[in-house]
């Protein structure tokens, strides 16, 4: 079985290339389309992702999904199991603080190296981008930022898609690792996302992004992610590897 897709320019991280996360999501629900009930999603990204032209989901032998350009693979995703330990939640009001802060700084140039970024990108209107640009949470490696979904990436249903949660929790981790560097975002790039998504999210309701790092491997760079409803509680989390630049 082979599908197409096509991934709107509008939906870009890098200037030239998809978000990984919203890619990754797209991707995981045509997965799950396919072969519902898996706990987890892992998404590997292989190589940058076109914009603008219609790209092939094709069915694996080993109950995987990939995502081709002609004979090029860009993606693989594959249900799995997802253990991960998770902080607990900052408040709304210490996430509102945070990411008022980010936002702050990426809006005057700082700490953010993706400015049109669909996910963080502070040159997106509300309507137009989900603006999350977390910083810190005290002294320690968290990052968290408020997050109120916009009515207008609803589904037909009324709920907010998976590829939009995605999205919303691939960036924070490169936030985290940045601030664990010393520096900014600049030339991390996502590698893999495993995510479950664990509860039901509205457009228009308050949310908490949190993100930190877990390990380094040379230029590997591990991560966590989650999302947590105003009551704390976990509605979605990720465990994801980031690369650094090159020396």
């Amino acid at each position: 079985m082979t599908d197409r897709f096509i991934v709107s320019r509008h939906f870009n991280g890098p200037p030239t290339s998809g978000n990984g996360g919203y890619v990754a999501g797209l991707l995981a629900r045509e997965l799950l389309r396919r072969r519902p009930g898996a706990a987890a999603v892992e998404v590997t990204l292989r190589a940058a992702l076109p914009l603008d032209r219609p790209l092939q989901v094709k069915d694996e032998a080993d109950g995987a999904v990939t995502l081709m350009d002609g004979d090029q693979l860009l993606a693989r995703a594959a249900g799995v199991a997802l253990e991960l330990e998770l902080p607990a939640a900052p408040t709304l009001e210490q996430a509102r603080a945070a990411g008022a802060i980010g936002r702050m700084r990426s809006a005057r140039g700082s700490g953010n190296a993706y400015l049109h970024c669909f996910g963080c990108g502070m040159e997106r209107e509300p309507h137009e981008g989900l603006r999350i640009v977390p910083s810190a949470i005290g002294d320690d490696d968290l990052v968290a930022s408020d997050w109120t979904p916009h009515g207008v990436f609803a589904d037909p249903d009324g709920g907010i898609p998976a590829e939009i949660v995605w999205t919303a929790l691939d960036c924070p981790a490169g936030f985290a690792w940045g601030r664990r560097l010393g520096g900014d975002n600049t030339g991390l790039l996502t590698g893999r996302i495993t995510l479950a998504i664990v509860g039901e999210v509205r457009p228009g309701e308050p949310y908490v992004v949190a993100a930190w790092p877990l390990e380094r491997d040379g230029r590997k760079l591990h991560a966590g992610t989650a999302l947590f409803d105003a009551q704390g509680r976990p509605v979605a989390f990720s465990r994801q590897l980031w690369f650094a630049p090159k020396d």
